[in-house]
């Protein structure tokens, strides 16, 4: 083999290779109808198996194009799936106070259950929990900045405890039109939804 035929071929190979290792388009878990086949991540079943996450810039709590693209496959999924609780967790890094932390995080997750609730969503289905800078890393971290969903068919009651003793700062849901709201350590707190 020549040396010309040689970097053309190393040339293509390289080039393969990058478009092989391109990042994927990281999509919804909320997007297989068979949700118990092998590549399903999640079966959207069990209660703790993050199905997708919104990523959030830096004091930011607005959703990005792809973000909205998330929303729509997961209002899509939910379509067939009426009976499935939605739980929306909201997190922050550490850059910030506590206090600031949890309400950025409170924030984000709540943009994400009103565009929920836009596009058709029952809101009695969505579980909102915050853990502000719970969970994050020692230094900030964009992983941090976001919002986890998962779906799970488990009472609401059941969802709650778990997420509190998962160390939620606080836990936030909609019952008939009644803003229900639990904070770690403290009696529940009913307060009537400006709208559902």
């Amino acid at each position: 083999m020549t040396p010309a035929r040689i970097r053309v071929g190393g040339v293509a190979l390289l080039a393969g290779l990058i478009g092989l290792a391109r990042p994927a388009v990281a999509g919804p878990d909320f997007v297989a109808d068979d949700r118990a086949g092998s590549l399903a991540a999640s079966d959207a079943r069990r209660i703790h198996e993050p199905a997708d996450e919104i990523l959030f810039g830096v004091d930011d709590a607005a959703l990005d194009s792809i973000g909205e693209l998330q929303l729509a496959a997961l209002v899509h999924w939910l379509g067939a799936r009426p009976d499935d609780h939605v739980v929306i967790e909201g997190h922050a890094d550490s850059s910030g106070g506590a206090e600031y932390n949890a309400g950025i995080a409170a924030r984000r997750a709540e943009a994400v259950r009103a565009q929920l609730v836009a596009r058709g969503v029952d809101p009695d289905h969505i579980l909102v929990a915050v853990y502000g800078e719970n969970r994050a890393r020692p230094r900030p971290a964009a992983y941090d900045r976001r919002v986890t969903m998962y779906a799970s068919r488990a009472p609401l009651a059941h969802l709650v405890s778990i997420e509190l003793d998962h160390d939620a700062l606080e836990v936030v849901w909609t019952h008939r039109g009644t803003r229900l709201r639990e904070t770690r350590g403290i009696t529940p707190i009913a307060t009537i939804a400006s709208r559902r």
